[in-house]
């Protein structure tokens, strides 16, 4: 039976001035404290994530830093970044260009771009723009393009030498959207100084500003005094004070605002300050890669957020030579690259060659495993070293023209044994302790992230990140700033699985991002959690149809869970209760990535638990939170009888950050139901049926009537839906004490939404007895019920055989019954049998009796009429006497012929409450032919005497007496 779709919706409740006081203050105290991840709903609406009001806030924010390219060379400065941008759910949609295709257009088809400043504190209002490239390719594009390969917006990306970022991945979580960005552009940092400052070891430090913009891009900025137009690249008198109206729609941040100190740009500059006895120099440079310096797959800056989902076809050029295609997950050989160039060369101005080498460094491919940083054990476990960069030894005293140089002599990932590089002693190609490749490593150099991904369970995204080894150009130990020119040293290179979460992080600052990919990054969401029990007086597991009736209006909802694998980072279990007037949407635990199709549906947020870990549970946990039905703002009125409310609950990891959240569970709905209306007896009637010249009709019935009320009744839309309360109709004879069951309503007798008027009929499969219903009114029935007249059976003789009461209750959807309401009724239909034991002009006389237990007689009630019929077909009415005796006196002058005898209704149902008589049973007519004489039986002596031979006795007696008092009085006159 579906359950039935109720509400109650009531005027708002009033509290008092005081608590509506220390509401306000515990609300503007949780405003202060609450962290990002999950939090309540506002009083209209859920929310999923803690620090959002009862909308998402437009504002990007930039939630993870994965990779910066922090640390660039005065000569050689590009911006690099990989990162996670929060965006309002929807706010931004990867397909507002084709696969492959950029957002250059006028006007702009995308809702996000970024700004920044292009020379730095030099010129800080000048700023360049960078527009979107779609490398996500959709699921039927190949199917819908002709001449389309997978890997098209990949490919793009791999041959970007411009201002241009990508999104990897969109992870939604609640009311945001998570973008994983990668950025690539130019710089133009001023590359000389004669400030003593700008060449601290380390890098000076150097502000930078990166806007991130959402919405419509066409007139968002103004550039000096004037629109910026969209097709253009620079500003340079850039305010962002302009961004004022930005500003109030929530529609703009400065992404590197939130970061830290020693997490924001340093500049290295490309020479040393002139001082053979206090030379400044910034330290050792990786050299970044640009344009086509150096040569990699596809001849450009495929090293940065290599985007590896689709695989990548075969490459072929001068440069590079052959390129073999990869499968989906693989990154070609010769896509990364790592050389390290230092200013510090041994010449004339550093004849002791102190600090110049810098023809070895380490590297190692870490990765993201639930947002925390591991090495990639299927590449460098731990940090490999590489020697014999060339040249050697170094003479460089500056990083400019040195691309041809960077080309020729840099590390590659290419197969050691590869002819093209015998005469390069540095190739990026991961070998175990024996000289075999690691199993990500692929034999011509190609890195397979697909197989590091599943094999160590990573979320995908990698990093390549490198630290130098410096020293003295006669071997010795470089003493200057280990942690800049030697951090292996200082104990900052590499990472291990046993490092803290803290010292991982230091050693990947201490050394240089140069390579990043992505493979399918995704973070995982939680398992879906299951409703699995609400709260009621019985069995609180849900039904076939996911509900529970119950009588309590703040019921416990409970179910399974997967806990967490970190307790100090547990999953979360949070509960919604259904908001009427924005219903749940069904199938929203299988909607992909797009969790809030509605977030008006998720309901009001009723409370969060910790999924606790239970062995008992299919799922591993097991959780428990009450709707205290006080968190359901008006117009709300909170759970009432006679309603429903559905439940659904996700679960919120805290592992990776992002405070993901699970799909939605399944529906639990819980229907209130309190006790029913006790039946109106005075609506109760019962109509008896009786015989008809001594039997009853063919297929006679007793007719119970009344009126049913009930307070549920049936009613389905959709998959909701509600029962209605049964009615049991029972009677019992009052010479016994048990009931018996006459009829039991079935589901879908009371139809809510039936029509007045409408008259269904049901059967009680056990006793076969049907009732006849008429719908009169909203949530009225009158109603019917044939009693086969063989169902009274027991007759005594007494009334208390001969009565009844029938009985009637509501019983609602959880078997609570109502009080019962009853009648008593005399079940008389048994008939008079008359006899007939004289019949002559004289007298008409016999018996009246009724037949029980079967051949039992018994005299019939005193006073019960019998109507004899004369021959003259004339009447008289005689009442039965003791003992059942009757007799009637033919009328004077009576012919002969036959005379009848009738009982025409006997006593079984007297006069109403107005004195009509309301009928009863009919005997059999007995007839006799009226004799002339009188039977030897009515002679003296012989039985009796017909009443006028009485009467002339009586008068000859009265003569008698007369005579006798005249011959006294005579006698007495004498004397």
């Amino acid at each position: 039976m579906k359950r039935l779709q109720e509400r109650s919706v009531k005027g708002p409740q009033h509290v008092s001035r005081q608590i509506i006081a220390v509401l306000v203050t515990l609300l503007a105290t949780l405003a202060m404290v609450v962290p990002l991840g999950l939090s309540a709903l506002s009083a209209n609406r859920a929310n999923a994530v803690d620090g959002q009001d009862e909308t998402a806030s437009r504002k990007p924010l930039l939630y993870r830093m994965m990779a910066f390219n922090d640390r660039i060379d005065a000569y050689q400065d590009e911006l690099r970044m990989d990162f996670i941008l929060r965006v309002k759910h929807n706010e931004f949609k990867p397909d507002c260009v084709g696969v492959g295709g950029t957002d250059t257009k006028n006007p702009s088809q995308c809702n996000l771009s970024f700004i920044y400043q292009f020379v730095g504190s030099e010129n800080p209002d000048y700023y360049r723009r960078v527009r979107y490239m779609n490398t996500i390719t959709p699921d039927d594009y190949v199917d819908s393009n002709k001449n389309a390969n997978a890997y098209d917006g990949a490919l793009a990306w791999a041959r970007n030498q411009d201002e241009f970022f990508t999104v990897h991945k969109i992870i939604n979580s609640g009311l945001y959207d998570y973008l994983t960005i990668s950025i690539e552009g130019d710089m133009n940092i001023k590359d000389k100084s004669p400030d003593p400052a700008k060449f601290a070891v380390g890098g000076h430090p150097e502000p930078l500003n990166v806007f991130a913009i959402v919405g419509d891009q066409n007139t968002a900025l103004s550039c000096g005094n004037s629109s910026w137009s969209w097709t253009t690249d620079n500003c340079k008198n850039f305010d962002p004070a302009s961004m004022s109206d930005l500003q109030a729609q929530d529609r703009y941040s400065n992404i590197t605002a939130s970061m830290s100190q020693d997490k924001q740009m340093k500049v290295y500059m490309g020479y040393c300050l002139d001082s053979k006895e206090d030379m400044k120099c910034s330290g050792p440079y990786s050299w970044v890669g640009w344009d086509t310096n150096p040569n990699l797959y596809q001849n450009n800056q495929a090293n940065w957020g290599m985007v590896t989902d689709y695989g990548f076809p075969d490459y072929k050029s001068n440069a590079v030579g052959a390129i073999a295609g990869t499968a989906p997950g693989t990154a070609p050989a010769r896509s990364f690259f790592v050389y390290w160039l230092n200013p510090r060369g041994s010449t004339n101005d550093n004849p002791d060659g102190i600090c110049s080498e810098t023809n070895s460094y380490y590297y190692q491919w870490v990765a993201l495993k639930d947002s925390e940083w591991v090495p990639v054990n299927g590449l460098t476990p731990e940090p490999v070293l590489v020697t014999g960069q060339q040249p050697s030894p170094n003479t460089a005293t500056t990083t400019t023209s040195k691309a041809a140089q960077v080309s020729k002599y840099s590390a590659f990932n290419v197969s050691p044994k590869d002819p093209q590089y015998l005469d390069n002693p540095n190739v990026l190609f991961a070998t175990d302790k024996d000289g075999n490749p690691m199993p990500a490593q692929k034999d011509d150099g190609g890195i397979d992230f697909k197989e590091a991904k599943e094999k160590q369970d990573l979320d995908g995204y990698f990093k390549m990140v490198t630290w130098p080894v410096t020293t003295n150009r006669d071997g010795s130990a470089c003493t200057v700033s280990p942690e800049v020119y030697d951090p292996k040293s200082a104990g900052l290179v590499g990472i291990n699985d046993g490092m803290s979460t803290v010292e991982k992080d230091t050693n990947i600052s201490a050394g240089w991002t140069i390579n990043t990919a992505f493979y399918k990054y995704d973070v995982p969401r939680p398992d879906d959690p299951t409703i699995t029990k609400i709260e009621n007086d019985v069995d609180a597991g849900l039904d076939a149809s996911g509900s529970v009736y119950t009588t309590k209006l703040e019921p416990v909802i409970s179910g399974e869970c997967m806990p967490s694998k970190d307790a100090a980072r547990p999953n979360k279990v949070v509960l919604y209760g259904e908001d009427p007037n924005n219903p749940i949407v069904e199938g929203q635990g299988t909607n992909g990535d797009d969790l809030v199709k509605g977030t008006d549906t998720w309901g009001f947020r009723l409370g969060e638990t910790v999924c606790e870990v239970d062995t008992g549970s299919k799922q591993g946990g097991s959780w428990r939170i009450q709707d205290t039905n006080k968190l359901y703002p008006s117009p709300d009125s909170g759970n009432k009888y006679s309603g429903y409310r559905r439940y659904h609950a996700w679960v919120t990891e805290s592992v990776s950050g992002f405070g993901l959240t699970s799909y939605f569970s399944n529906i639990g709905t819980a229907y209130f139901v309190s006790g029913e209306n006790v039946p109106d007896a005075s609506k109760f009637s019962v109509t008896v049926p009786h015989t008809v010249n001594g039997s009853l009709p063919a297929e006679s019935v007793v007719v119970f009537r009344g009126e049913a009320s009930p307070v549920y009744t049936a009613w389905s839309s959709g998959s909701l839906g509600m029962t209605d309360s049964r009615m049991v109709v029972s009677m019992k004879q009052n010479a016994v004490s048990g009931w018996t069951s006459l009829l039991t309503t079935p589901a879908n007798t009371f139809q809510r939404d039936a029509a007045v008027g409408a008259a269904p009929s049901v059967t009680d499969p056990t006793s076969g007895l049907m009732l006849d219903l008429t719908k009169t009114a909203a949530t009225t029935w009158t109603w019917s019920l044939n009693i086969p007249a063989d169902k009274f059976t027991g007759y005594n003789g007494s009334d208390e055989t001969q009565t009844y009461a029938f009985q009637v209750e509501m019983v609602n959807p959880m078997n609570l019954r109502s009080g019962p309401a009853s009648i008593e009724r005399k079940i008389d239909m048994t008939p008079t049998t008359l006899t007939v034991d004289r019949h002559d002009v004289f007298q008409v006389a016999g018996r009246a009796y009724k037949y029980v237990d079967g051949d039992r007689k018994v005299p019939e009630t005193k006073g019960t009429m019998v109507h004899v019929t004369w021959p003259d077909n004339t009447g008289t009415d005689v009442a039965v006497g003791g003992q059942g005796i009757w007799q009637a006196v033919p009328p004077e002058g009576m012919k002969q012929g036959d005379v009848a005898v009738q009982v025409l209704s006997d006593d079984a149902e007297g006069p109403d409450a107005q004195g009509r008589f309301q009928g009863g049973n009919q005997s059999a007519s007995v007839s006799q032919e009226l004799e002339f004489r009188p039977s030897t039986s009515s002679l003296p002596l012989t039985g009796g005497w017909p009443l006028s031979v009485l009467k002339i006795l009586l008068l000859i007696a009265l003569g008698l007496v007369g005579f006798v008092a005249c011959l006294r009085n005579k006698q007495e006159n004498r004397h």
